[in-house]
């Protein structure tokens, strides 16, 4: 018998945590699902889930996105400042050592970017398979030496404002081309990029356009401002309303690309992120976009001198137990949150909110380890690294948020806490239970 055995054996005689199937129970026999498990055998596919987490992520973003506008609410000082930023992680990731950490290279091998390829091609290549894991369905319309087309039809994340519509074109496109072009020693033609639609701004597409500007000349711009215009506008090519794509055009989802994406070269992967490719999956669940670029700014902020970290975090934790209260303010909500997870019509207490924090772990690919699950305690250790992924501000966002999700989900007597004492490294511990709190907020 090993430690895991005589813990659960522990665990079900001290009736800590409820009575629960395995999720191997039945392996070998029935076959394996690819999804989420509920604490009650709800299953939520691999799609949903991954649906579910770009648009929760999109909503946390939008809130990010708020705490920015408050520190810098000049428009373009903002949308510049996120550039800037967003520019030195970029040249810290990608750019070719020493300066950076050159993750071109691995990126080179699994999108199968050849030897011989220049200038902003692989830039192109790789921001279309980002596209795909990031749930942006579209097209390429144009890819060439000077000048490059991209259509998309949705984007999970059209919901946080434009600041991120100006950001990524220039951050995610010019700078990591940058690197790309250090990388294969060989610059190649320069390509200045244009969003021309965002579906941010209420557009019917969001349009990335590259020009090269020998071949198309335009006068300069400032580093935030592309949406245009453009130099050879004749060249657009417009997909008409009754064709555009939802999510399930994506390739990964379609019988007739063989449920597979494939780079212009035939890298590709599955939606489980299996495959020659780099994708899928294991890039959705892991992904920081709409959270990134403010996190950067932020902690450049910090740096400066400009605010301290606690003013920021007694701001993120403001903005977010309200943003958890209103998310379950109405019935239908707490139904549908109800019926999506398989509760039982018995089941009102810290569970309920328990089990949604245990899809959103689990679609997240986050470990975590249930210390207790029973009708007055729910309690739970969560792998800190994974949770926050490189980003600041995380923890400072979710326990408030999920504190005032206790208070609409269940009722007013539930709260949602972080327990600081006798947590194993490397965890943060949260507990769901009833508390009395007379200066409660």
């Amino acid at each position: 018998m090993n430690d895991k055995f005589w813990k659960e054996l522990l665990d079900i005689m001290s009736n800590t945590i409820d009575t629960r199937l395995p999720n191997d129970i039945g392996k070998g026999h029935l076959p394996d699902n690819p999804a989420i498990k509920t604490p009650w055998e709800k299953l939520i596919s691999l799609y949903d889930a991954m649906v579910f987490i770009a648009r929760h992520r999109a909503g946390v973003g939008a809130v990010f996105y708020e705490v920015l506008r408050h520190y810098i609410p000049d428009y373009a000082t903002r949308v510049t400042r996120c550039c800037d930023t967003a520019d030195e992680f970029y040249i810290k990731m990608f750019a070719p050592e020493p300066e950076g950490r050159n993750f071109c290279k691995p990126t080179a091998v699994t999108m199968d970017v050849f030897p011989f390829m220049r200038g902003c091609f692989p830039t192109a290549m790789s921001g279309d398979n980002g596209d795909e894991s990031l749930f942006m369905a579209g097209r390429v319309n144009d890819f060439g030496s000077f000048r490059f087309e991209k259509e998309l039809d949705t984007c999970p994340w059209d919901i946080l404002g434009t600041e991120i519509c100006h950001t990524s074109p220039w951050a995610g496109t010019e700078k990591l081309g940058d690197s790309w072009k250090r990388f294969s020693r060989d610059r190649g033609p320069e390509l200045r990029v244009t969003m021309v639609e965002a579906l941010g701004c209420g557009d019917p597409h969001c349009r990335m356009i590259g020009e090269n500007p020998d071949k198309f000349p335009m006068p300069p711009r400032e580093k935030w401002d592309n949406f245009g215009p453009l130099a050879a506008p004749e060249l657009v090519k417009y997909t008409p309303e009754e064709e555009k794509l939802d999510y399930r055009g994506l390739q990964m989802f379609r019988e007739d690309c063989e449920f597979k994406y494939r780079t212009g070269t035939c890298a590709e992967y599955n939606a489980a992120g299996e495959g020659g490719g780099r994708g899928g999956y294991d890039v959705s669940s892991g992904s920081n976009l709409g959270c990134d670029y403010v996190t950067f700014a932020l902690q450049d902020m910090i740096k400066k001198g400009e605010v301290t970290r606690e003013e920021v975090s007694a701001l993120f934790e403001l903005m977010f137990r309200g943003v958890g209260k209103m998310m379950f303010l109405d019935a239908y909500a707490v139904k549908g949150l109800r019926d999506w997870l398989g509760v039982p019509n018995d089941v009102n207490d810290g569970r309920v909110l328990g089990a949604y924090i245990e899809v959103y772990l689990q679609a997240r690919k986050n470990q975590y380890d249930i210390v207790a699950f029973n009708k007055d305690d729910v309690i739970y250790d969560i792998d800190i690294k994974r949770f926050e992924n490189g980003m600041a501000f995380m923890k400072d966002a979710y326990i408030p948020m999920w504190y005032g999700m206790s208070k609409t989900l269940i009722g007013s007597a539930w709260s949602l806490w972080e327990e600081t004492e006798d947590v194993p490294e490397g965890k943060f511990r949260i507990k769901i239970a009833k508390k009395v709190d007379k200066f409660c907020l």
